[in-house]
């Protein structure tokens, strides 16, 4: 019997939305979706840097949506503090750092090329050093030993062998996703089959565990207001030195102000973003199945100790975010951030999606003719990217050709707090809620797209 145990919609992302309850598990989630997506857990880094209202950028954080085109794969901490650790020399060392010792005079030159990475002499007359981190390569250094002292990893694999308090593990999590992928014929044979005796190891089910992100974010809060006030005050410094007119001068000082009064309320954001990937391979699944399914194992004893599991750094991306209102607009301090970190966290993400080609998601199409999918500004689509079009069919999926953002269509404001559209009185318009794509003429509704480029 040809098992067909997970498919590639185990390993890439559909648009069906969930709306998951905090106290929702993996397994009561799975329920309500059609296609099974990519499994991520995102972490705040707490730091100074938050602003004199850390306590409700956290609570923004927190209380933020998640993403609905992932499964939230739930660990135990959503924040954690650098500043509750030590990082020691081995720290370094793992990361790479203090590795390579500067001797010779091209070494120092080739280190001095990079700014924002301090050397530290190792000797008295200066003739060795050793190249230090830099400050976004230090919160690496952070992350790095978080993960190892919360065994991150091994959490990622208890939720996906389904772990009790005992140790005692199962395949419901994944025998779960492998009947959602399965055809009609083939659910009746996998019932009097050995489904679910072993971990599957076949290479669906292997990219498919391994498809597990988790994202930690760096915030870095600045208040739009000393900003907008120097350049305010500069421009009217130039503007007494070249307007000689008074009554021109007092207009112009009049338009700096107006514009000093639009940007001056809110934040500026700059976010840090690392993205690590649940490492799993055949080797891993195999070791897991005699190790931890079998009956011969002190399983409490072997999830405290084993390193087996691990998590790997794919990348970083940085983005900025600018909130700024309307004058006369009246928001609170709260709102203001809430709105701040929701659109921020959706840049981010969108950012991560168009580096990383592997945490890229798939959106369905929604019309034809032109092509249309709900998505927008939110996933940070622009005019003129091309996105490839797929089609599922027996379980595999095919290419079927490319489609690009039409420059003739306004995007779709979907991001978080969007203000709505008026007409010449006031009335809100009636926004289409999807951004429309030009070619693709044979791509029908329940195909799916894919940034390509």
């Amino acid at each position: 019997m040809k098992k067909q145990l997970l498919t590639l919609a185990l390993i890439i992302g559909a648009s069906s939305a969930i709306n998951a309850q905090e106290k929702q598990t993996a397994l009561e989630a799975l329920d309500s979706i059609k296609y099974v997506r990519s499994s991520l857990t995102m972490v705040l880094i707490e730091n100074d840097d938050l602003g004199k209202d850390k306590d409700l950028v956290i609570n923004s954080y927190l209380s933020n949506a998640f993403p609905d085109k992932y499964n939230e794969h739930k660990i135990s901490d959503k924040v954690f503090d650098p500043k509750k650790m030590t990082l020691e020399t081995k720290d370094y060392l793992n990361a790479g750092f203090y590795v390579d010792t500067l001797k010779s005079p091209k070494d120092f030159l080739m280190a001095n090329r990079k700014p924002f990475n301090p050397i530290r002499y190792v000797v008295a007359d200066s003739s060795r050093a050793v190249q230090e981190p830099s400050k976004e390569e230090i919160t690496n250094i952070y992350i790095q030993k978080y993960i190892i002292e919360k065994k991150l990893a091994n959490q990622i694999a208890s939720t996906w062998f389904n772990r009790k308090p005992d140790g005692s593990v199962d395949l419901e999590l994944v025998n779960k996703l492998t009947q959602l992928s399965l055809q009609e014929k083939e659910k009746d044979e996998a019932k009097t089959g050995s489904l679910g005796k072993d971990l599957p190891i076949d290479s669906a089910t292997i990219k498919a565990i391994r498809n597990t992100y988790t994202v930690f974010n760096r915030l870095n809060f600045f208040a739009n207001e000393p900003a907008a006030r120097i350049v305010r005050d500069l421009a009217k410094e130039e503007a007494v030195k070249n307007i000689k007119i008074p009554a021109t001068l007092e207009k112009v000082n009049k338009g700096l102000d107006a514009v000093y009064e639009k940007t001056k309320e809110g934040y500026t954001v700059v976010c840090n973003s690392y993205l690590y990937q649940f490492v799993y391979n055949k080797d891993i699944a195999d070791k897991s199945n005699k190790y931890f399914f079998g009956n011969a194992v002190d399983r409490l004893k072997a999830w405290d100790t084993t390193n087996l599991f691990k998590m790997n750094f794919v990348g970083k991306t940085k983005t900025v975010s600018i909130v700024t209102f309307k004058i006369g607009e009246k928001r609170t301090e709260a709102e203001i951030i809430e709105l701040q970190v929701k659109r921020t966290m959706d840049k981010a993400l969108a950012k991560l999606q168009k580096e990383y080609v592997q945490f890229r998601t798939l959106s369905e199409v929604f019309g034809e003719d032109p092509v249309t999918s709900a998505i927008g500004l939110k996933e940070g689509l622009e005019h003129g990217q091309t996105f490839e079009v797929l089609s599922f069919e027996k379980n595999i999926w095919k290419s079927i050709g490319k489609v690009t953002v039409d420059k003739k269509h306004p995007i779709w404001d979907n991001t978080q707090g969007a203000e709505a559209e008026v007409d010449e009185k006031g009335a809100p318009k009636l926004v289409n809620q999807y951004s429309t794509f030009k070619g693709g003429k044979d791509v029908k509704k329940q195909h799916f797209i894919r940034l390509i480029k």
